[in-house]
This record gives C-alpha cells, structure tokens and sequence, in this order.
C-alpha cells in the first residue's frame, strides 16, 4: 500500500509537470540586454533572443525599443515577439556609458532583483559606446553573439584584462561603504574590443576607465591574484633601437602574495602594502646574464611595478573613489577612525598615504640562457 502511494504521488508530480510545459519554440530567451540614453535622454532598451524555428533564415532577434522602465519595454516587445518572452536566461547586460554618468541607473534593474524568474548572475558590462550597435553584431567567424560575448568576458577576465562582475557582485558593492564598484568595459569598432574595466563613483556613476595593465594591477591590491598575469616592460638602462624594441622584456607571474598593513595618525589613514611576485621570463629582447645579473633585473622589474603602482593609486585618489577595497581594512582594523567617515570614503582615501613595496623573485628565464 504504501509503494503504491508512493508511485501515485510521483505520477501526480510528472502530470504537474507536464501541464506547466513550455515548448522553446513558444519562448523569446533575452540572452542579451541593452540600455542605452539617445541624444535627447530617452531610454532605450534593447534585447537579443536566439530563434528555434526552422523555417528562418536570421537565428537572432534583436529588438529596441523607447520605454520608461525595463519591464515597460518588455510589453512593447511582446506586441511583435510571437513568443514568452523571458530574462531567466540572460547572460550579458550591457549599458551604456550615457547611462552609467546619470546617478540612480542602477534602479533601471528591478525586475532583475525583484523577479525570481530571472537571473542574478548576469554579467553587467559597460559599453563605451551604444549597447544597441553590440547586439546587432553579427561576425561569420564566431558562434551567436551571447555565447561569443559571455565568453569574450570570461575569458578576458581569467585574463586579468577585464574584472568579471555579475549583477549580485554589483549590488553588494552598491551598498558596500569600504569599496565602490568597477564592471568591465566593452568597446565595438568594427569588432569586439574588451577595453578594461570601468571603474564607478560612491553613488555608481562611471567615473573612470582603466586598460588592460592597470586592471591587473587592480586586481593585485584587491587580493585576487588567481588567472594570468602578463607584463611587458622597458629597461631604463638599455637603448631603444631604431625600430625593434631592444629594451623591451615580458614576464608572467607564478605567485603573487600580498599583504596590507592599516594604521591612523595625523589625521589620516595610512596604508602600507607588500607585494611579493614569483616571475617567469617569457621574453627579453636585449642581453643579459641572467642567472648572474639576476637581482639587478629584479630590483628593475620591482621599480616598474611600484612606479605603475604609484600612478594607479594616485589617480583613483584623485577621482575619490575605492576599487581597491582599502576602506575594507580601514574598517576592519581603524573601525573608531572609520566610522565617522564611512560615508565620506572616497574624500577620506584621497588623503591618506598609501605606499606599495614590491619584491621580486626570478624563478626562471625560460629555455634559453
């Protein structure tokens, strides 16, 4: 008796499910969606969904359209779409720059944040131009557009090219007082361009766009050393060449560590950090011993990287804001200091000291001495 409730149970579950079915011919997957300002400041939403029917020709849908609101969009959309249309599935949201510089953007993502069926893991990309010229990208040699881009992100972003963030990363750094928020940044002339990353104020307005080197240093004094780290430098002591780069050398780490020390006095915070690095050489274009003028090389490796270092630091000081997450240790270590000045973060960090120590150990010169 008691099998046989058991079977009626998973019969009634499997006629359950049956009767909610929704054949993917009959849904419109928002894979990708675009927000974007015009020229006189009316919103623009935009949407790429991949087609299943046999019978077209196109296997992408792309779709823009003026609206208040994102959802509001969603409805205009429907009145051409013969399908459910659905953003549980969507893999990239890209805005664009006009609307990262107003304050509030970020409420244009409710239905994300509100809405179950709908995902928070999307990738939010800054585009510096419009996100609607993205989504009518249409490369022969690649696969369909959201599984190039989502691809295209990730793979920059193990790369250390880009920083990787999802719409929870997002809304956590919104509210988070001890670091502000940075997405990656995407740029289309004629191709596809992962340009960096877009570095956004207190209030989540962009406030600056860095490159692919300063993003991985970024990621260095942020602690998040995993993925590849590749830098290309120039020797002050040795000549330029006539046109092959004689002084030019490249490495890959193997190891970063990195420790940060947070102390108050004078009225200002201060931050010492110490960043050890495990090298490889993987190019070197003028000669050198290395295995006797190892150190000589290193301590140049170590003052490019602190002159780099320096020239970051100073400059998100100067824009007053926190992608390092320094504000993280103030709190942690000078809570008495930091909470008066919490939500002044920015405006505090432009003031303090921050010095970056950097030790480099050579650990290989590659298979050519």
């Amino acid at each position: 008796m008691k099998r046989l409730l058991i079977l009626l149970a998973a019969l009634l579950l499997l006629m359950m499910g049956y009767k909610d079915k929704i054949d993917i011919e009959d849904i419109s997957l928002s894979l990708l969606v675009g927000i974007d300002l015009d020229e006189e400041n009316k919103l623009v939403f935009s949407s790429s969904s991949p087609v299943f029917s046999k019978e077209a020709k196109e296997k992408e849908e792309d779709y823009a359209t003026e609206a208040i609101t994102l959802r509001k969009s969603r409805d205009e959309d429907d009145k051409t779409v013969m399908a459910l249309t659905t953003g549980g599935k969507t893999q990239v949201l890209l805005i664009g720059k006009r609307v990262m510089q107003h304050k509030d953007w970020f409420k244009l993502l409710e239905p994300y944040l509100r809405d179950p069926k709908n995902t928070l893991n999307v990738r939010i990309v800054m585009v510096d131009g419009l996100s609607y010229e993205v989504l009518q990208y249409a490369p022969k040699d690649k696969p369909r557009l959201p599984l190039y881009l989502s691809k295209l992100i990730d793979t920059a972003a193990k790369r250390n090219i880009c920083v990787k963030t999802t719409l929870q990363d997002l809304r956590r750094a919104t509210f988070e007082k001890g670091m502000t928020a940075s997405v990656a940044e995407l740029r289309k002339e004629g191709r596809l361009f992962v340009t960096g990353s877009a570095l956004l104020h207190e209030d989540g307005t962009y406030k600056l766009s860095i490159g692919e080197e300063e993003n991985r240093l970024l990621r260095i004094l942020q602690q998040q050393t995993k993925g590849e780290f590749l830098f290309t430098y120039k020797a002050a002591d040795q000549p330029r060449g006539k046109i092959f780069p004689e002084n030019a050398y490249s490495i890959a780490t193997e190891k970063i560590s990195v420790k940060t020390k947070t102390n108050y006095a004078d009225d200002k915070f201060k931050f010492d950090i110490d960043v050890k690095i495990r090298v490889v050489l993987s190019e070197l274009m003028f000669p050198i011993d290395v295995r006797k003028e190892d150190k000589k090389l290193a301590r140049e490796i170590e003052q490019q990287f602190e002159k780099k270092f320096d020239k970051l630091i100073k400059k998100v000081q100067q824009a007053k804001i926190d992608p390092f997450g320094f504000g993280l240790h103030a709190r942690a270590f000078q809570y008495d200091h930091w909470k008066p000045v919490q939500k002044r973060w920015g405006e505090t960090l432009a003031k303090a000291d921050v010095n970056v120590k950097v030790k480099v150990n050579i650990a290989a010169m590659g298979t050519t001495k």
